[in-house]
């Protein structure tokens, strides 16, 4: 559909998931087309030309998390991506960490993911932030440095909130 958007479908599947939580019910049809594009980007090529594979990977962690978070996606998925993880900015990482604790049996990847966003950290000065370069086309999917460090904050507080990821985190 040349009028959708990967990204913003897939962060849309995300806010889906936040407004559910508050209370917010999601009409069912408008979801389900939305499961379905987002199903057929993880299993098909289906991403602009100028998407780089980083764009791509992260793009699509992104969808397996908001998938994930609502039992649509399973450990084949996520099996099916651990591969592109290192191509990923710290964005789709965090994501692929959510997607990580979502999917029972999933849990095995967290700790190398997190170790992988933590080795992208710096701390100086009572600051602690996670640093990454990306090349211009990251702003086609509105990447900033201030996304990533929520993302990553985001992720590391719902594995620190696990028994296992506690003490990593």
């Amino acid at each position: 559909d040349q009028y959708t958007d990967p990204y913003l479908s897939a962060y849309t599947a995300i806010s889906f998931n936040w407004l559910r939580k508050s209370g917010y019910t999601i009409p069912e049809q408008v979801e389900t087309k939305l499961d379905t594009y987002l199903s057929n980007l993880l299993k098909n090529n289906a991403v602009p030309d100028f998407y780089t594979e980083g764009m791509t990977s992260t793009i699509r962690a992104v969808a397996l998390a908001a998938l994930a978070e609502r039992g649509k996606a399973d450990l084949a998925d996520l099996e099916r991506y651990w591969p592109h993880v290192k191509k990923m900015s710290l964005f789709g990482k965090s994501y692929f960490l959510q997607a990580s604790l979502a999917i029972k049996g999933g849990e095995k990847y967290a700790p190398d993911v997190a170790k992988m966003i933590l080795a992208s950290a710096n701390q100086t000065g009572g600051k602690f932030v996670f640093n990454e370069q990306w090349d211009d086309s990251y702003t086609r999917i509105l990447a900033s440095p201030l996304r990533e460090q929520c993302a990553v904050l985001d992720a590391f507080v719902r594995y620190g909130e696990r028994e296992d990821g506690a003490a990593l985190v």
